[in-house]
């Protein structure tokens, strides 16, 4: 049997876990002394930041997220519904078979259970699903008054302002004529 090495109370049978454990316990102290005094917005970012970039790997790295989600929830300036769970990458289940005398207990595989992150994708399809459909409504919404509108629009102003002053013109000319027949009644010149 692998001798158990601890790393921050957690015991690792394998050297290959024991050495990842190492790596991120000098990670979380690293970050630790980068986060100490900083305020709840900061704390949040670089909570954020490892969860994107998936860095720990280790029960260590995870205690780790745990301790600053659960700062993070204490904060009475940081809205919970901002603050993500922590996604867990892998947990191995050891299973063991039962096998007749004659042969040794041979194990399986360990199974990776991978805890999907649909249920948050999916709400997030649908919110700008959501999005997509107000936006096409509000632009059709656009469209439908700017051609039921009487006022001119910048693509159609010029050709307004033109008819407007042909009218003006075509008075003008009318009133000029009516004056001039007068003047001819009157005997004006």
């Amino acid at each position: 049997m692998a001798e158990l090495r601890e790393v921050d109370g957690f015991l690792f049978s394998t050297e290959e876990e024991y050495k990842n454990a190492l790596k991120e316990q000098k990670a979380v102290v690293y970050l630790k002394k980068q986060m100490s005094g900083k305020d709840g917005k900061s704390i949040l970012k670089v909570y954020n930041q490892l969860l994107e970039q998936k860095i720990f790997k280790t029960e260590v790295g995870y205690a780790f997220l745990h301790d600053i989600n659960v700062a993070l929830h204490r904060q009475p300036k940081i809205a919970e519904s901002v603050i993500n769970p922590i996604p867990v990458e892998r947990a191995v289940i050891k299973e063991t078979m039962t096998i007749s005398n004659a042969e040794a207990p041979e194990e399986k595989p360990p199974k990776v259970i991978v805890k999907t992150i649909q249920a948050n994708s999916s709400k997030q399809v649908k919110a700008l699903r959501i999005v997509i459909i107000v936006l096409v409504v509000v632009i059709i919404g656009m469209f439908g008054i700017t051609l039921t509108s009487q006022t001119p629009t910048i693509i159609d102003y010029e050709t307004k302002l033109q008819d407007k002053y042909a009218a003006w013109e075509q008075q003008l000319t009318q009133r000029e004529a009516q004056i001039k027949a007068k003047e001819l009644e009157l005997n004006i010149d």
